[in-house]
């Protein structure tokens, strides 16, 4: 009996901290056996987080399993389907399911996020708004500049990188540079650009860069080692706005934009914001083929930024782009003059700018649309030029969301999109095909062409 009594005073005297249980650690029968902010949730001690976690679970799995297909095309979409069940990408579109016929239209008819697959006669989206290969993985961020490789990839520059893209697969890699703008020289994942534009092939592989906001030409190498061919490469504010012809480390370019490879090797570069047009030599030497500078204003009769005549007293208003044909004549995509200008370095000992095709009223910077030749030619803010086999030059007429041909002889025709109606990057057939910003081609494989959509945020490919 004095033994029971003892075990009962211990038992009281205890009972708050232990509450003479058997309790197992964790466990509760209210709030207040639990330990800090933990709760009582059927008998465990759990955090309310937990709770609330628990009950979203459970009322999830309690709802219906639903496996169904509303627009009876045969793949359903669903919770409830069970695994292998093809699923329908567009439950809403009889037109789009796993195994239909892939069809030269805007959608994606068999759910693999890629649309028109190469089909011919067809525009389609191939990096920047497409989901295929490994694209959900990266973003495009403003591309600008594009050239196709004979090895069967696209490379395209955007704010930081240049890409490598595959238009077959969809696989997409960065092929220099990173996430952030800046400058570095060195290994392909270790270099930096700041907003590269146009690029030009070397016959040797090494690939030239316009690397506008660093205002220099770099150079990347066949094993990918980025380094610079000439300028100083800074997008420093207070290094900006320079102007300077000599060696390497003396020149100076201020946001160049576009690069070309001459007979002769050198590297021809449109210097935007200098308005002027330069040679650089391998060995990195610079020197101004033509240009006198950037456009002036005079009061009461608007931007005088237009002048044919001597290389070096003629004057260029926002340059874009650049050609070089076999004899070594340079073409000039003039935005804000709305022409492409002819440079023969050598006619007259020192060379002579002249029109090609193409008048606007150069006071104002007004362009327009017409095709046809010579000074009838209207063009709006043309940018990014290349060549097709044939030596007809493909001119991106961003203004009028065109893309045009202008023969050897000066004819002008357009080929794809329809002028003033841009408002919509539109894939689909050709004729129905519209492009917001062209501001970049490069010929592919077997006629096709790829054009940079810049507003868009799109690369395009065109196959006809």
């Amino acid at each position: 009996m004095a033994s029971a009594l003892l075990r009962w005073m211990v038992c009281l005297a205890l009972f708050l901290a232990t509450s003479c249980s058997s309790r197992p650690e964790g466990t509760c029968e209210h709030d207040s056996q639990c330990k800090g902010a933990l709760v009582c949730f059927e008998k465990k001690c759990i955090s309310v987080m937990q709770v609330r976690e628990l009950r979203k679970v459970r009322e999830e799995a309690a709802r219906p399993k639903v496996c169904e297909d509303k627009d009876g095309d045969g793949a359903k979409v669903g919770e409830g389907c069970p695994p292998g069940t093809p699923k329908d990408c567009n439950d809403n579109d009889p037109n789009m399911a796993p195994g239909k016929e892939e069809l030269c239209d805007a959608i994606d008819n068999n759910c693999d996020g890629r649309i028109n697959e190469g089909l011919r006669g067809c525009v389609q989206t191939v990096f920047g708004g497409a989901t295929w290969g490994n694209q959900a993985e990266h973003r495009l961020l403003n591309p600008h500049g594009v050239l196709y490789d004979p090895q069967g990839f696209v490379l395209l520059s955007d704010d930081h990188h240049i890409w490598k893209i595959n238009p077959e697969s969809g696989q997409v890699e960065v092929f220099a540079g990173s996430h952030v703008s800046n400058f570095e020289n060195g290994a392909k994942d270790v270099a930096r650009f700041s907003y590269p534009q146009g690029m030009a092939r070397a016959d040797n592989g090494d690939l030239y860069v316009a690397d506008c906001k660093n205002n220099c030409i770099r150079r990347i190498a066949q094993n990918g080692v980025v380094s610079t061919l000439a300028g100083m490469c800074s997008n420093r504010t207070k290094d900006s706005g320079q102007i300077a012809d000599g060696p390497k480390d003396v020149a100076r370019f201020y946001c160049p934009t576009d690069v070309a490879v001459a007979p002769d090797g050198s590297v021809v570069v449109v210097d935007r914001e200098n308005a002027r047009i330069r040679r650089v030599t391998q060995d990195g030497t610079v020197t101004t083929i033509a240009g006198v500078g950037p456009v002036e204003v005079e009061e009461g009769k608007g931007q005088i930024g237009f002048q044919d005549g001597k290389a070096l007293e003629a004057r260029f208003n926002d340059p874009q782009s650049v050609l070089v044909d076999p004899r070594g004549i340079i073409f000039v995509a003039e935005s804000f003059n709305c022409r492409i200008r002819r440079i023969d370095p050598k006619k007259g000992g020192q060379g002579e700018v002249s029109t090609f095709v193409g008048d606007s009223d150069t006071l104002l910077g007004v362009g327009g649309f017409a095709d046809g030749a010579g000074k009838k030619v209207r063009f709006n803010f043309p940018h990014g030029m290349t060549y097709d086999r044939s030596g007809n030059m493909i001119v991106a007429d961003l203004g009028n969301n065109v893309i045009r041909l202008v023969t050897p002889a000066g004819s002008v025709r357009t080929l794809y999109g329809k002028a003033g109606d841009g408002k919509v990057a539109l894939d689909g057939p050709i004729a129905q095909a519209r492009f917001q910003t062209p501001s970049d081609v490069a010929v592919g494989p077997n006629g096709t062409l790829f054009v940079v959509d810049a507003v868009a945020n799109r690369l395009r490919w065109i196959v006809p």
